[in-house]
């Protein structure tokens, strides 16, 4: 049919449109916390692109959603604006038709929602926990610059690292600077300085650690202000300079798989489960708000009703947030009944269907006032 070709094309450009700019915005974000991370040193430049491809369906089954509910708005408040939808009712056609018209973008929706949440996802965010648990256990050095100063700081002091040359792939470095600033439990120990220069350096693992063998260097040791400083020439030293390799930890219930989240009776797991399949039927009950929730009068412009119906949905995915957070902090095997997100669709679908009957429920009233006029 013509009309649902017409509605369909303009809803997929809009929907692609409104989709790019949300995914620059909040990619950009985390691009930038990530890349803030990696210029402190606590990740490496290499794997940045990696956690961002991980986290882009992630992105997407949040964002796509409402792209598709913001696109029906703007689709069919301009329709209203421009007098199309009054031409479309005065030739019979009626909401039940816009709804149809609407069933195969909402359907590919749900399709890949449903394979982002259910499959993609917790694939993508077990590799991230991955990735972060390999950067928390590589040392300091394995994130160096070549020429640049590394610094990292506590409320009890900072540590300065520098090397000139770095061959990653053998563990080798050249031109070595360590400083180690560390400062009095009170006022009157004051504060003391370790700083460490050699020619080369070398990274080996002893009993789970890393260690940097040290050659041809000096150790300087001492208090700031103060000209007694220690100096001691070596021509081998061993220093740690990373913590115990830490054990990898469970993943996340985020990262498990939906047949695992289905096959536990874990509160974090059933809210997880319920949250993965509550993505998916969000869909077609907002797409079926917003056929409604569009209707506009031409004075009012086609965004007259935008920011109360986005508001709209904000509310019933924060309902749907703060469900899942108590089924969560439920007490284990106690969750009562009506603790259950399906109750959240179920509300939102009779408030959908008060949308639809609302109308004619006025026209009958003022008709019934009329006659009785």
């Amino acid at each position: 049919m013509i009309l649902y070709r017409y509605i369909n094309r303009q809803l997929f450009a809009t929907t692609v449109v409104v989709t790019f700019v949300l995914v620059m915005v909040l990619v950009s974000g985390r691009f930038i916390k990530y890349l803030a991370d990696a210029a402190v040193g606590n990740l490496a430049a290499d794997v940045l692109f990696q956690l961002m491809a991980f986290r882009l369906p992630e992105f997407l089954q949040m964002i796509l959603p409402l792209s598709l509910y913001i696109g029906v708005l703007l689709v069919l408040g301009r329709m209203y604006v421009d007098n199309e939808i009054v031409v479309l009712r005065s030739g019979g056609i009626s909401d039940s038709t816009l709804v149809r018209s609407m069933l195969p973008p909402v359907a590919v929706t749900c399709v890949v929602i449903a394979l982002f949440s259910l499959y993609v996802t917790p694939k993508g965010d077990a590799e991230v926990a991955r990735i972060f648990e390999e950067q928390q256990n590589r040392s300091v050095l394995e994130l160096l610059t070549p020429g640049r100063f590394h610094v990292r700081g506590s409320d009890s002091g900072h540590q300065v690292t520098y090397t000139e040359g770095f061959n990653r792939s053998a563990g080798a470095l050249s031109g070595v600077f360590l400083s180690d600033y560390r400062r009095g439990a009170t006022e009157a120990e004051g504060a003391e300085v370790l700083a460490v220069w050699a020619t080369e350096g070398k990274l080996v693992e002893r009993y789970g650690m890393s260690y940097l063998a040290l050659s041809d260097g000096y150790q300087y040791q001492g208090k700031p202000g103060e000209a007694n400083f220690r100096k001691v020439h070596f021509e081998q030293a061993l220093i740690r300079i990373g913590k115990e390799k830490q054990v990898a930890r469970p993943p996340k219930v985020r990262s498990w798989s939906t047949a695992d989240l289905y096959a536990s009776e874990d509160n974090d797991a059933q809210a997880e489960l319920q949250w993965r399949v509550s993505l998916v039927l969000l869909i077609p009950i907002m797409v079926l708000a917003a056929i409604p929730l569009a209707r506009v009068n031409p004075r009012q412009g086609r965004f007259g009703k935008l920011i109360p119906a986005i508001l709209v949905y904000m509310l019933y995915l924060g309902a749907l947030l703060v469900t899942r957070s108590w089924i969560s902090d439920a007490p284990q095997g106690q969750v009562p009944v009506w603790m259950h997100m399906g109750w959240v669709h179920l509300i939102a679908a009779l408030l959908v269907a008060l949308l639809y009957l609302w109308p004619g429920w006025r026209a009958r009233q003022r008709y019934e006032r009329g006659r009785r006029a």
